[in-house]
């Protein structure tokens, strides 16, 4: 079994997915994290069906763990879709979703998530390395040679770059060409919820939408999304840019304006240029193959970031699990997730034009988007 130990850059989202896929199915993996501990982000996000149904392939158990940490939406729930001043413009009706796909969506805290992960890596036998990165890679042919960032190395039957957008990994496989600023920045924030819109809402404004989903009773996580050059804001201190998007929202509705206003002192406002990358339509080479945002980075246009990689987790480690030719193995996987993922960092392209005015903010209604959320024929493939 030794030689069948598979090496994963990254325990994010994706990587410790894909860790949990692996141990389930009996292999021997270790997870390199160049960070030490699991920091508070501070934000939230929203597991779509798609997600919940990759959750369930790969751990039933972790995918109940996930509703429960989390928001599931009642059968009659709605968000309202809403102008500046908070009138009511249209709904998206979230609570239909789990009866159409067979899964809710829920909203949750990213850390919630990633420690829920975390949890269920450990139970499983994930050899978790922290405070560690990779830093280089060789394909020995019958093994992969893994740098390391203090200076040691180990070797594995498989590497998968799990390690996000700046991936040394992807860096290896298909070079250094830089990623591809989307046009806007976005502040992220967790606050209560104000009485007039206790399950979030969305709106957008010419160059500014902010998006808030509830996390638990009460409490809501924000999203807002602020059109300007690269670098601008992410060279504010936190509380600028918190007290400049305030400002940005001067006229709203006093309780579209107070979800940001009343924001977690003890979470900081999280400020991130977005950005993506041309999807490829192969990202394997030998034994080392990507997956999440090392393999296709998208904005969070569509809401799918966290589930195209757990998408990617299900499928990779159910084809890992009966692989007797690793690097054929890791070409179909590649082949097989090209497709799909490229479709879906389109059509966050094609959301993000909300930031500039140009279209309404997307409902979960919206027909691009069905197939998305409901699509489950991917996972077939690994279970032939």
């Amino acid at each position: 079994m030794a030689e069948r130990t598979v090496a994963v850059a990254g325990g994010g989202i994706g990587g410790l997915a894909l860790g949990i896929a692996l141990r389930r199915a009996g292999l021997p993996v270790t997870l390199i994290e160049r960070t030490a501990t699991l920091r508070d982000a501070g934000a939230g996000l929203v597991l779509y069906p798609n997600a919940l149904h990759a959750l369930a392939r790969i751990d039933a158990s972790l995918a109940s763990a996930v509703r429960a940490a989390g928001h599931v939406p009642a059968a009659d729930e709605v968000r309202p879709i809403v102008d500046t001043g908070g009138a009511v413009v249209s709904i998206d009706r979230v609570g239909e979703l789990a009866e159409r796909y067979g899964a809710p969506q829920v909203s949750l805290l990213r850390t919630a998530l990633q420690s829920l992960l975390l949890q269920h890596a450990a139970e499983a036998g994930v050899r978790m390395r922290h405070g560690i990165g990779v830093a280089g890679c060789a394909d020995r042919g019958d093994e992969v040679e893994v740098s390391l960032s203090d200076g040691g190395s180990m070797t594995a039957a498989a590497l998968v770059g799990a390690d996000g957008l700046h991936s040394v990994v992807r860096r290896h496989l298909l070079g250094a060409a830089p990623p591809r600023y989307c046009g806007y920045t976005t502040l992220r924030g967790r606050s209560p919820a104000p009485p007039e819109f206790p399950h979030g809402f969305i709106v957008t404004a010419d160059g500014l939408g902010v998006f808030a989903a509830p996390i638990a009773p009460g409490r809501l996580y924000w999203t807002a999304k602020v059109a300007a050059p690269a670098g601008v804001w992410t060279a504010k201190p936190p509380k600028e840019a918190w007290a400049d998007l305030l400002d940005l929202m001067a006229g709203w509705h006093p309780a579209l304006v107070d979800v940001v206003r009343r924001t977690d002192a003890d979470a900081p406002v999280v400020v991130t240029d977005i950005n993506d990358r041309e999807p490829v339509a192969d990202w394997s080479r030998g034994r080392i193959t990507l997956l999440g945002d090392a393999a296709h980075p998208m904005s969070p246009g569509a809401g799918q970031g966290a589930g195209m990689a757990l998408e990617d987790a299900a499928v990779l480690g159910g084809l890992l699990a009966g692989a007797a030719d690793i690097p054929e193995t890791l070409l179909r996987y590649a082949a097989y997730r090209a497709p799909r993922t490229a479709v879906v960092v389109d059509q966050s392209r094609h959301r993000d034009h909300v930031v500039r005015g140009e279209r309404g903010e997307f409902s979960t209604h919206d027909h691009e988007l069905t197939d998305l959320f409901g699509w489950r024929a991917e996972f077939d493939l690994a279970a032939e």
